[in-house]
Parts: C-alpha cells; sequence; structure tokens
C-alpha cells in the first residue's frame, strides 16, 4: 500500500511555544485526514506489524536524522485513521532512513506500507 501526505512542516530546530507547534500541527493533521479520505483506504488492513519504507519530496535535502523526526506527524495521522495499529516497534518495522528527492512544485510524503517478513537466518 502505498499513501501519499502533505510534507509536514521541518520543525529540526524549532523553539517556539508550544501553542505554535500544536497549531500548526492541527493544521498538518486536517491536510493529512483530507489527503487520506481522497485515497479511499479499505480499512482495516490484514496486516500487524508492516515494515514502513518513506520517501520525503522536498524542496532541498536535510540531515538524515531530521528527515527521520518529519515523520511523526504522518505516521501518528496514520494511527489516528487505524491504517497502523500503532507507532512502537511492536506493530511497526520502521528501520530506514527515508529517501530525500527534490520536488519543488510538489512536496509531499510517500509512504509504502507492506506485510513485514522478518530477516532469514542461514540454512
Amino acid at each position: 500500500m502505498i499513501l501519499t501526505l502533505p510534507l509536514p512542516p521541518n520543525r529540526a530546530n524549532a523553539r517556539e511555544h508550544w501553542r505554535a507547534t500544536h497549531r500548526k500541527k492541527k493544521v498538518y493533521y486536517e491536510r493529512a485526514d483530507l489527503a487520506l479520505f481522497a485515497q479511499e483506504l479499505e480499512l482495516p488492513w490484514g496486516c500487524d506489524r508492516p515494515t514502513l519504507t518513506a520517501t520525503l519530496y522536498v524542496y532541498r535535502k536535510m540531515d538524515p536524522d531530521n528527515a527521520t523526526a518529519r515523520l511523526k506527524w504522518p505516521i501518528d495521522c496514520l494511527v489516528r485513521h487505524g491504517v497502523l495499529v500503532d507507532d512502537s516497534e511492536k506493530h511497526l518495522d520502521f528501520t530506514q532512513i527515508p529517501k530525500q528527492v527534490i520536488d519543488r512544485k510538489n512536496p509531499r510524503v510517500e509512504i509504502e506500507l507492506v506485510e513485514y517478513s522478518p530477516p532469514q537466518r542461514g540454512t
């Protein structure tokens, strides 16, 4: 399953009041809700622990740790909508640093969820 969500604001070095952050988060959730409804998801999705990979389409590339942190709000939206059971390690395999692609005209996040397959040991 591939989902496209709006790109959340870059909050890498944000030092703002909690109310300003809350306001931005609320606006982002509203935009993400509309994007998810437009994709007409068939829920519930039958996977308890999917593997998540993400691609950020950004104006300019950022540090890998900031790119990973930028996925917090999109993943939380997927939990709110029941696409993911939870964002804990028990329910989500998310170990890859998000890929970053320059797209100045259409910033977005593409999240791919596939059924988890545990690493296989040598036979």
